[in-house]
Protein backbone atom coordinates (compact mmCIF):
# COMPACT_ATOMS: atom_id res chain seq x y z
CA UNK A 1 0.00 0.00 0.00
CA UNK A 2 1.76 3.60 -0.70
CA UNK A 3 1.95 5.79 1.36
CA UNK A 4 1.36 9.18 0.95
CA UNK A 5 3.61 12.11 1.00
CA UNK A 6 2.70 14.49 3.51
CA UNK A 7 4.25 18.37 3.98
CA UNK A 8 3.93 20.85 6.15
CA UNK A 9 3.36 24.59 5.60
CA UNK A 10 7.53 25.12 7.16
CA UNK A 11 8.46 22.55 4.17
CA UNK A 12 6.92 24.57 1.41
CA UNK A 13 9.16 27.52 0.30
CA UNK A 14 7.53 30.26 -2.12
CA UNK A 15 8.38 30.14 -5.84
CA UNK A 16 11.31 32.94 -6.27
CA UNK A 17 10.20 35.69 -8.85
CA UNK A 18 13.34 37.40 -10.36
CA UNK A 19 13.38 41.34 -10.42
CA UNK A 20 12.41 43.04 -13.43
CA UNK A 21 15.38 44.81 -13.29
CA UNK A 22 17.83 42.36 -12.71
CA UNK A 23 16.15 40.65 -15.57
CA UNK A 24 16.82 43.13 -18.09
CA UNK A 25 20.60 43.90 -16.73
CA UNK A 26 21.04 39.74 -17.48
CA UNK A 27 19.42 40.16 -20.67
CA UNK A 28 21.22 42.95 -21.97
CA UNK A 29 24.88 41.59 -19.93
CA UNK A 30 24.07 38.61 -22.49
CA UNK A 31 23.79 40.82 -25.62
CA UNK A 32 27.43 42.38 -24.11
CA UNK A 33 28.52 38.86 -23.67
CA UNK A 34 26.88 37.34 -26.86
CA UNK A 35 28.96 40.04 -29.40
CA UNK A 36 25.11 41.50 -30.37
CA UNK A 37 26.17 44.67 -28.46
CA UNK A 38 29.97 46.32 -29.13
CA UNK A 39 32.46 48.06 -26.37
CA UNK A 40 31.48 51.74 -27.49
CA UNK A 41 28.40 51.37 -29.17
CA UNK A 42 25.30 53.55 -27.30
CA UNK A 43 21.99 51.73 -26.88
CA UNK A 44 18.89 53.28 -28.15
CA UNK A 45 17.31 56.03 -26.30
CA UNK A 46 15.64 54.89 -22.68
CA UNK A 47 11.84 55.19 -23.98
CA UNK A 48 12.41 53.43 -27.11
CA UNK A 49 14.72 50.45 -25.37
CA UNK A 50 11.71 50.28 -22.31
CA UNK A 51 9.32 49.63 -25.23
CA UNK A 52 11.70 46.94 -27.30
CA UNK A 53 11.92 45.01 -23.59
CA UNK A 54 8.03 45.66 -22.34
CA UNK A 55 9.52 47.10 -19.00
CA UNK A 56 8.68 50.23 -17.22
CA UNK A 57 11.23 53.33 -17.45
CA UNK A 58 11.71 53.16 -13.52
CA UNK A 59 12.65 49.09 -13.61
CA UNK A 60 15.17 49.68 -16.52
CA UNK A 61 16.76 52.64 -15.20
CA UNK A 62 17.35 50.53 -12.19
CA UNK A 63 19.17 47.72 -14.50
CA UNK A 64 21.56 50.12 -16.02
CA UNK A 65 22.27 51.82 -12.68
CA UNK A 66 23.01 48.40 -11.83
CA UNK A 67 25.48 47.81 -15.01
CA UNK A 68 26.78 51.36 -14.86
CA UNK A 69 27.49 50.55 -10.94
CA UNK A 70 29.24 47.24 -12.46
CA UNK A 71 31.39 49.09 -15.04
CA UNK A 72 29.62 47.36 -18.12
CA UNK A 73 27.92 50.55 -19.02
CA UNK A 74 28.70 53.64 -18.99
CA UNK A 75 25.95 57.14 -18.56
CA UNK A 76 26.46 60.42 -19.77
CA UNK A 77 24.50 63.11 -18.77
CA UNK A 78 22.15 63.65 -21.41
CA UNK A 79 24.55 62.32 -23.66
CA UNK A 80 23.07 58.41 -23.73
CA UNK A 81 23.94 54.91 -22.39
CA UNK A 82 27.29 53.13 -23.83
CA UNK A 83 28.78 50.07 -23.42
CA UNK A 84 32.19 50.14 -21.91
CA UNK A 85 35.40 48.67 -23.32
CA UNK A 86 35.30 45.68 -21.21
CA UNK A 87 37.03 42.10 -21.68
CA UNK A 88 34.95 39.49 -21.99
CA UNK A 89 36.14 38.74 -18.20
CA UNK A 90 35.00 41.42 -16.72
CA UNK A 91 31.71 41.53 -18.61
CA UNK A 92 31.68 38.02 -16.61
CA UNK A 93 31.04 39.79 -13.08
CA UNK A 94 28.88 38.31 -10.66
CA UNK A 95 25.53 40.56 -11.63
CA UNK A 96 23.31 38.10 -9.17
CA UNK A 97 24.87 38.88 -6.61
CA UNK A 98 25.32 42.12 -6.75
CA UNK A 99 21.74 43.75 -7.34
CA UNK A 100 20.91 40.61 -4.41
CA UNK A 101 23.61 42.36 -2.24
CA UNK A 102 22.61 41.81 1.43
CA UNK A 103 23.56 41.92 4.95
CA UNK A 104 24.72 37.87 4.97
CA UNK A 105 26.82 38.55 1.51
CA UNK A 106 27.68 41.40 2.25
CA UNK A 107 29.82 39.98 5.24
CA UNK A 108 30.95 37.06 3.05
CA UNK A 109 32.43 39.78 0.47
CA UNK A 110 34.33 41.74 3.19
CA UNK A 111 35.42 38.60 4.74
CA UNK A 112 37.17 37.78 0.87
CA UNK A 113 38.30 41.41 0.28
CA UNK A 114 40.37 40.99 3.79
CA UNK A 115 41.93 37.63 2.55
CA UNK A 116 42.55 38.42 -0.95
CA UNK A 117 43.67 42.30 -0.54
CA UNK A 118 45.67 41.49 2.44
CA UNK A 119 47.41 38.91 0.35
CA UNK A 120 47.85 40.96 -2.77
CA UNK A 121 49.23 43.72 -0.94
CA UNK A 122 51.80 41.66 1.13
CA UNK A 123 52.84 40.59 -3.03
CA UNK A 124 52.51 43.94 -4.51
CA UNK A 125 55.06 45.35 -1.92
CA UNK A 126 58.37 44.53 -2.78
CA UNK A 127 57.08 44.58 -6.81
CA UNK A 128 55.41 47.89 -7.15
CA UNK A 129 57.29 50.72 -9.09
CA UNK A 130 57.86 54.35 -8.32
CA UNK A 131 56.01 55.33 -11.05
CA UNK A 132 52.70 53.33 -9.46
CA UNK A 133 53.48 54.71 -5.30
CA UNK A 134 53.44 58.09 -7.47
CA UNK A 135 49.72 57.17 -8.69
CA UNK A 136 49.23 55.94 -4.98
CA UNK A 137 50.18 59.42 -3.68
CA UNK A 138 47.71 60.92 -6.27
CA UNK A 139 44.51 58.86 -5.26
CA UNK A 140 45.36 60.02 -1.67
CA UNK A 141 46.16 63.36 -2.13
CA UNK A 142 43.11 63.22 -3.96
CA UNK A 143 40.85 61.51 -1.53
CA UNK A 144 42.08 64.17 0.76
CA UNK A 145 40.24 66.49 -1.38
CA UNK A 146 37.02 64.96 -1.82
CA UNK A 147 36.25 64.40 1.59
CA UNK A 148 33.09 66.09 0.95
CA UNK A 149 31.62 64.45 -1.97
CA UNK A 150 31.31 60.52 -1.72
CA UNK A 151 31.12 59.33 -5.07
CA UNK A 152 34.23 60.68 -5.87
CA UNK A 153 36.12 59.70 -3.25
CA UNK A 154 35.21 56.50 -4.09
CA UNK A 155 36.57 56.57 -7.77
CA UNK A 156 39.19 57.48 -6.06
CA UNK A 157 39.48 54.77 -3.62
CA UNK A 158 38.71 52.56 -6.06
CA UNK A 159 42.15 53.61 -8.35
CA UNK A 160 43.84 52.91 -5.45
CA UNK A 161 43.34 49.60 -4.74
CA UNK A 162 43.65 49.32 -8.44
CA UNK A 163 47.04 50.39 -8.56
CA UNK A 164 47.94 47.77 -5.82
CA UNK A 165 46.66 45.05 -8.08
CA UNK A 166 48.40 45.66 -10.89
CA UNK A 167 51.62 45.80 -9.53
CA UNK A 168 51.32 42.11 -8.65
CA UNK A 169 52.71 39.13 -11.43
CA UNK A 170 50.12 37.01 -11.11
CA UNK A 171 47.24 36.86 -13.49
CA UNK A 172 45.20 34.38 -11.48
CA UNK A 173 45.66 36.34 -8.17
CA UNK A 174 44.41 39.91 -10.50
CA UNK A 175 41.43 38.20 -11.51
CA UNK A 176 40.31 36.84 -8.28
CA UNK A 177 40.80 40.91 -7.24
CA UNK A 178 38.90 42.22 -10.19
CA UNK A 179 35.65 40.02 -9.19
CA UNK A 180 35.96 41.60 -6.24
CA UNK A 181 36.73 44.94 -7.24
CA UNK A 182 33.63 44.82 -9.50
CA UNK A 183 31.63 43.94 -6.15
CA UNK A 184 33.53 46.36 -4.27
CA UNK A 185 32.42 49.08 -6.01
CA UNK A 186 28.58 48.01 -4.89
CA UNK A 187 29.79 48.00 -1.08
CA UNK A 188 31.52 51.11 -1.22
CA UNK A 189 27.86 52.56 -2.53
CA UNK A 190 26.43 51.02 0.62
CA UNK A 191 29.60 51.81 2.96
CA UNK A 192 31.03 55.18 1.16
CA UNK A 193 27.93 57.24 2.96
CA UNK A 194 28.21 55.89 6.59
CA UNK A 195 29.63 58.80 8.57
CA UNK A 196 33.34 58.54 9.47
CA UNK A 197 33.56 55.82 6.85
CA UNK A 198 35.72 58.38 3.98
CA UNK A 199 37.69 60.00 6.90
CA UNK A 200 39.12 56.50 8.53
CA UNK A 201 39.72 55.29 5.25
CA UNK A 202 41.94 58.59 4.29
CA UNK A 203 44.17 57.48 7.08
CA UNK A 204 44.14 54.08 6.02
CA UNK A 205 45.46 54.55 2.67
CA UNK A 206 48.04 56.89 4.29
CA UNK A 207 49.58 53.78 6.56
CA UNK A 208 49.10 51.35 3.91
CA UNK A 209 50.91 53.94 1.30
CA UNK A 210 53.62 54.80 4.20
CA UNK A 211 54.41 50.86 4.41
CA UNK A 212 54.33 50.08 0.73
CA UNK A 213 57.21 53.46 0.10
CA UNK A 214 59.37 51.39 3.13
CA UNK A 215 58.90 47.80 1.12
CA UNK A 216 57.70 46.58 4.67
CA UNK A 217 55.52 43.63 3.55
CA UNK A 218 54.29 42.44 6.59
CA UNK A 219 53.07 46.26 7.67
CA UNK A 220 51.33 47.00 4.16
CA UNK A 221 49.26 43.85 4.67
CA UNK A 222 48.23 43.90 8.17
CA UNK A 223 47.09 47.74 7.22
CA UNK A 224 45.41 46.97 4.47
CA UNK A 225 43.31 44.18 6.64
CA UNK A 226 42.61 46.63 9.29
CA UNK A 227 41.37 48.66 7.09
CA UNK A 228 38.74 46.17 5.44
CA UNK A 229 37.88 45.12 8.52
CA UNK A 230 37.26 48.84 10.23
CA UNK A 231 35.14 49.26 7.24
CA UNK A 232 33.33 46.16 7.93
CA UNK A 233 32.96 47.16 11.67
CA UNK A 234 31.59 50.89 10.58
CA UNK A 235 28.99 49.35 8.21
CA UNK A 236 27.53 46.57 10.88
CA UNK A 237 27.48 50.01 13.60
CA UNK A 238 26.02 51.63 11.70
CA UNK A 239 23.24 49.50 10.58
CA UNK A 240 22.91 48.93 14.11
CA UNK A 241 21.73 52.23 14.87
Amino acid sequence: MNKKTVLTIDEIKPIARVPVAEQVAQQLLGLIQAGNLKAGQQLPPERELAVILDVSRPSLREALRALSLLGVVKIRQGGGVFVSALDPESLLGPLHFFISLDDSNLDDLFEARIVVEGAITKLATPLISDEQLALLENSVANEDELLNDAQKFIDADILFHKTIFSAVDNSFLVRIATSLHVLGRASREITGHIPGVLEESLKDHKSILEAMKKRDENAASAAMEKHLRKVRDAYHKNKRN
